[in-house]
């Protein structure tokens, strides 16, 4: 099995996390940018970000994941993931790990990934309840409604963080802000 773009990792990883027990969505945002796969178990969320090449942009954005998951990993074919461990004390230093899926589809773990040192619990219990409302365990892009005093309805981009943190409503989250449904990036 030859990978020649990103999404080919998709099912080999998605079945190595529903193996540790995680159930599995793609393309799920966290504070405006989209983790390629997640997993929950419990009350413990995993996020992966899948490159095919490029090793810095990936680790780049697993460290702004980990805001919402307890453990981040970059995921990379064997030969990319091989280039990428060259750097492992960047990995290490971040907390994030390392997956390689070799030509065979097998996921191995060069390098463990951290418990997250910026994991805010606020952000983890949003995402978890995201994963509670959505009927389908493997979900694909704009899969992903959010939370809102009346049900669930998609939010609208003007919704960012920063507005969020302006808004001051609720408790921990105000309405239409946190997890919103960002049209994928063509």
């Amino acid at each position: 099995m030859a990978f020649r773009v990103e999404s080919d990792l998709h099912e080999p990883v998605a079945t190595w996390l529903r193996g540790e027990g995680f159930d599995v969505r793609m393309e799920v945002p966290i504070l405006g940018r989209r983790a390629d796969l997640v997993g929950s178990r419990g009350t413990t969320v995993a996020a992966i970000e899948m490159k095919m090449h490029r090793w810095g942009e990936a680790l780049r954005q697993a460290i702004a994941y980990q805001i919402g998951a307890d453990r981040v990993w970059v995921v990379m074919p064997l030969a990319a993931a091989s280039r990428a461990y060259r750097q492992r004390w960047t990995f290490e230093a971040q907390g994030v790990g390392l997956l390689a899926v070799d030509d065979r589809g097998h996921v191995r773990g060069p390098i463990r990934a951290a418990p997250s040192p910026r994991l805010l619990p606020f952000v983890r219990e949003k995402l978890l309840q995201t994963f509670r409302i959505c009927e389908s365990p493997f979900a694909g892009a704009g899969g992903f409604p959010t939370l809102e005093d009346d049900g669930v309805s998609p939010v609208a981009p003007e919704w960012t963080f920063a507005g969020f943190l302006a808004s001051g409503s609720g408790p921990a989250f105000p309405n239409r802000s946190m997890i919103s449904a960002v049209p994928p990036r063509e």
